[in-house]
């Protein structure tokens, strides 16, 4: 019987260490992954690295700016060793930001994280890939959300026959729903839907989008 514990595996989350971020940390923690948590504000990556240690995880911080993605994948890999999963959460900067600054901090963001970490789980024939995308009423953050979903469809079909699996989850960032986001991120993570891949879990509601 496939289970959603991930003792032993090891879990980088890319995104921050507030919000949907540090929700999936703790859902990892309480299964037993190890942790690397990877965001630009290294006082709030502390925090989150003290909590997640303080209930017995195994947890690292790792601070990036977003500019070297390959240098935060040699930083992971000397931390914690090959990741298992990745969780990649991409940046929104709201309503009324500047469309391309929105795109490059979400959607770009997400490639480079794909293409920094997924060529490595596929060569190891093992791994799954969360993304999350978002959805909004302004087109910088739908259009985050419709490219970060194909972007992860396009890497399910490149690496199906690797053993890796990717996934996504879709929602409209509201502070009530980040429990429901990660639950449903680490689900897709885990062994239990070991078939499932280029596959969309929609947390938001339609009602949100509407």
């Amino acid at each position: 019987m496939y289970r959603t514990e991930l003792k032993g595996r090891v879990a980088v989350v890319l995104g921050g260490a507030d919000g949907v971020g540090a929700a999936v940390c703790r859902l990892l923690a309480a299964r037993g992954a190890r942790i690397a948590v990877i965001g630009d504000d290294e006082t709030e990556l502390q925090d989150l690295v003290d909590e997640l240690r303080w209930v017995g995880a195994d947890a690292v911080g790792i601070v990036s700016t977003g500019v070297d993605v390959a240098s935060v994948h040699a930083g992971v890999l000397s931390e914690v060793g090959p990741p298992d999963l990745l969780f990649v959460l991409p940046c929104t900067t709201g309503a009324g930001a500047d469309f391309r600054v929105s795109v490059d901090s979400g959607l770009t963001a997400t490639f480079e994280a794909l293409q920094a970490f997924v060529p490595s789980m596929a060569e190891a024939r093992t791994g799954a890939v969360v993304t999350v995308a978002p959805f909004g009423t302004d087109a910088a953050t739908s259009a985050v959300g419709g490219g970060v979903t194909a972007l992860t469809q396009h890497v399910a079909r490149e690496v199906a026959g690797s053993g890796v699996r990717a996934n996504v989850v879709s929602w409209t960032p509201h502070a009530e729903r980040v429990e429901d986001v990660a639950f449903a991120a680490v689900y897709l993570a885990s062994d239990a839907p070991a078939t499932m891949t280029a596959t969309t879990l929609d947390v938001a509601g339609t009602y949100s989008r509407l």
